[in-house]
């Protein structure tokens, strides 16, 4: 608690900056995880007008057999609240029909994610994790692979050099 009391009185100016200039409808997340051989960890925002409206870092329910599979989780997680958002946004009538970028920074998930077929390496990923196949599908989120780096939701999973914590706060607060 004492860490915390510290780190808002030496950034006491730090706060979330919403562009107004940013599209209204322009919705977009990243979601990460910290694969560990006990529980994972699932980290992810949701983004619009510049900086998140919605986050969550959380350990993850099962044990992961592999990255693809703790990645695929977290891909998972993050478009039950894209879709939860996704329907806000229709409710005050914005346009939804353009499906929602999720980026991910492991290419197996990004590639599980789109193909239907099953095989030896992931037919043990449970089929609730796979829903992400079915909302591919649909039109209402896109899977996107991106780099480690650029991942915003790399700071929601694990401890992070100073340099890269700063950078990503800065895409989640909207300071970039």
């Amino acid at each position: 608690a004492n860490r915390v009391i510290a780190y808002l009185a030496q950034n006491d100016d730090t706060g979330v900056h919403y562009r107004a200039s940013a599209a209204r409808a322009d919705l977009h997340a990243y979601s990460d995880s910290d694969w560990q051989v006990t529980h994972s960890i699932t980290g992810f925002a949701v983004m619009m007008a510049g900086a998140a409206v919605s986050y969550s870092s959380k350990r993850q329910q099962s044990i992961a057999l592999s990255s693809t599979e703790a990645e695929i989780m977290a891909a998972s997680q993050c478009a039950c609240e894209i879709l939860f958002m996704r329907g806000l946004y229709a409710d005050m009538e914005n346009d939804i029909s353009k499906p929602t970028i999720l980026y991910v920074d492991n290419s197996g998930a990004v590639q599980l994610a789109r193909d239907r077929r099953s095989c030896q390496r992931s037919r043990h990923i449970q089929r609730r994790f796979l829903k992400l196949r079915e909302w591919q599908a649909e039109g209402h989120i896109k899977l996107v692979y991106v780099n480690t780096a650029d991942n915003a939701a790399d700071v929601l999973t694990k401890p992070l050099p100073t340099r890269e914590f700063s950078k990503h706060v800065a895409t989640l607060t909207g300071a970039v």
